[in-house]
């Protein structure tokens, strides 16, 4: 992992910001004066992995600089998987087969572990299940990105019958649907991590939780004056400023659901 200080437009967002978080975001940092945690982006693509809203905040107020947590995406200690879907509000599995089937697309029965392998595989777009069965959903799509622009579809189409959705792990939607037995789960595909650069490169981004990213530890509570990211002072002076200030101070630092707290100087970080 490596603390810099980025130019806010030259990072590449991946996922679509909901433009009232990313407001309230807006305003929380201006009013705390500085800004608490690095947002992480691939050291080498400069591709946002996690702080969608806090680069979309930083635009708003305009500020020039933002810290960053560089990492190799590409090392396989860089986790990345998907957010899959609980449907809450739908009576029945029926009910949901008819709002997808009502956008066109077809349902196939299928069992739980043949429907995950057709969603990975994208052989279907998404499946839908609950205690009274599972369906294989298809559709027309050509790559990741039109495949999740299917799931936005059928999110949509579910939200204006009322349903609200919530998200977990594929384990964490089974467990929860068979505890409660009244929910519907909508299965989504890992997309791989070079689909994500390719997609955030070309300037597109992906519907809201298409990724869930999981890294081994990410540096916390960095607290950086808002006064050295406006652009006031040059990039390089902002970044010899916030090595001073981290070199002097112990950086929280999350891991594995455990705050630590390490000097900056212990190696923990190396310094770019």
């Amino acid at each position: 992992m490596k603390i810099s200080i980025e130019e806010v437009n030259q990072l590449h967002i991946h996922e679509e910001v909901i433009p009232d978080v990313a407001e309230k975001l807006a305003s929380k940092i201006k009013s705390e004066g500085q800004f608490t945690n690095p947002i992480m982006a691939d050291e080498k693509s400069l591709v946002v992995l996690d702080g969608m809203h806090r680069v979309a905040a930083m635009q708003k107020i305009g500020y020039r600089f933002i810290p960053v947590c560089l990492v190799d995406y590409l090392d396989p200690n860089v986790v990345l998987c998907s957010w899959h879907r609980i449907l809450s509000g739908i009576s029945n599995l029926n009910e949901s087969l008819e709002a997808v089937e009502e956008l066109g697309f077809t349902a196939e029965p299928s069992d739980w572990g043949t429907a995950y392998r057709l969603v990975e595989n994208r052989v279907a777009a998404t499946a839908i299940f609950s205690t009274e069965g599972c369906f294989a959903i298809h559709g027309t799509y050509s790559n990741v990105k039109e495949l999740y622009d299917v799931i936005k579809k059928i999110e949509i189409q579910f939200r204006s019958k009322g349903c609200s959705i919530t998200f977990d792990t594929a384990d964490g939607v089974k467990k929860q649907l068979y505890t409660r037995g009244t929910s519907t789960g909508m299965m989504t595909p890992t997309i791989a991590k070079e689909e994500v650069i390719h997609v955030a490169l070309s300037g597109q981004v992906f519907p809201q939780k298409a990724t869930r990213h999981i890294v081994p530890a990410r540096p916390m509570m960095l607290n950086i004056p808002n006064e050295w990211l406006t652009g006031k002072i040059s990039l390089e002076e902002a970044n010899e400023r916030v090595f001073k200030l981290l070199s002097s101070k112990k950086v929280k630092l999350l891991a594995g659901g455990q705050v630590l707290d390490r000097r900056y100087e212990e190696e923990l970080y190396i310094f770019q």
